[in-house]
């Protein structure tokens, strides 16, 4: 059990990814009212978890955050996928959305983005014709929670192989706008896959935001309010951070590390301004760590604010790891993005790098 002092910006979805617990056990354990109800300064006992199993994804589309999840990242075929799409009003006023139908969300499956649906949860279901209206308050969610069994709108059970899940809301103007994340199906035996590793010692994968699940989810790594960009230090792309810009954003990877060495991060940076808009943000460069039950054991926090990142143009930056904590089997590299008042730019990574210096 640990205290965490509430940061602003922070949310129960964003403490309880910190340290791999649930927002329920936050609540539970602190008797809180109302998940939307805390505040910078308050003290929240915390039980760090293990790494969640599941796969998750999150966008935000006009003031709603939308976060997919699955119980999972890879199956064994014929293992039902539980799949959970939560919508959160993250403006401050009240939001309605407009229904044609009886029908508030879809979940689709398919083997690549834009191909032809390989299922849809809403084919072969019943909805009414009558419209309708939803009004969810600042910080207020709803929660749609469905089961796939495998099996294709055919009623044949699909192959092995990759999938793209997406989750969608099916109000009048976001019906279209989807959010997604990817799963592997597998067959009993076969080994798990995992991304390449990283050249020249890296101990993070696709270091270089080369591999997407979507424009918004770069493989290997876990995201909010993140955008694929073309200008890139090297290669194709780089992460954009502050898609919105005067939204949180969070880009995290974690990765095994050793106790007791160190170990040296490197990532090149740079803010896109806005010409004669305000730059007024944080970015947070940190590393946690965890033991192998995946209790959190320590963290190394420098901060960058804007005055240390160039305006349109890549500068690289480096920190060490110092020794690291006793117990230490796992570390996260995470990265946040914490806007003030009427900022207007967004900060663009690229090429990190966590590697063994003793």
């Amino acid at each position: 059990m640990i205290e965490y002092t509430v940061q602003t910006g922070d949310t129960l979805f964003v403490i309880a990814r910190r340290f791999g617990t649930t927002v329920e056990s936050i609540v539970e354990l602190n008797n809180l009212e109302s998940p939307d109800l805390i505040f910078p300064g308050q003290v929240l006992k915390i039980e760090p978890g293990a790494d969640a199993a599941g796969n998750e994804a999150s966008r935000t589309i006009d003031g709603l955050l939308y976060v997919l999840r699955t119980d999972k990242n890879v199956y064994l075929r014929g293992e039902p996928v539980n799949i959970t799409l939560t919508k959160t009003n993250r403006t401050d006023q009240s939001l309605t959305l407009r229904y044609p139908t009886t029908q508030r969300f879809d979940f689709v499956v398919r083997r690549e983005v834009g191909q032809l649906a390989v299922w849809r949860w809403s084919r072969g279901q019943a909805f009414g014709e009558a419209a309708g209206t939803v009004t969810l308050a600042p910080g207020e969610s709803q929660v749609f929670k469905v089961v796939w069994d495998q099996v294709n709108n055919r009623g044949q059970e699909v192959a092995p192989g990759a999938f793209v899940i997406q989750g969608l809301n099916t109000a009048e103007g976001l019906a279209g706008r989807a959010v997604s994340t990817g799963i592997r199906i597998r067959r009993a035996g076969e080994p798990v896959p995992l991304p390449p590793p990283a050249p020249g010692g890296n101990l993070l994968r696709n270091p270089g935001f080369e591999t997407w699940s979507d424009e918004n989810t770069p493989v290997a790594w876990d995201g909010t309010n993140i955008l694929r960009t073309t200008l890139s230090h090297t290669g194709s792309y780089a992460a954009e951070m502050g898609a919105i810009p005067y939204e949180r954003a969070v880009l995290a990877q974690r990765t095994d590390i050793e106790a007791g060495r160190i170990y040296d991060l490197t990532f090149w940076a740079r803010e896109n301004a806005q010409p004669g808009e305000v730059a007024r943000y944080i970015l947070f460069v940190e590393i946690f760590y965890y033991n192998r039950a995946g209790q959190f054991v320590g963290r190394t926090e420098p901060r960058f604010s804007q005055e240390n990142i160039p305006d349109q143009e890549y500068t690289r930056f480096s920190m060490s790891t110092g020794r690291v904590p006793a117990g230490t089997d796992r570390a996260e590299v995470r990265f946040t993005f914490e806007p003030g008042g009427s900022n207007a730019s967004m900060v663009k990574i690229d090429d990190v790098a966590l590697r063994l210096f003793q």
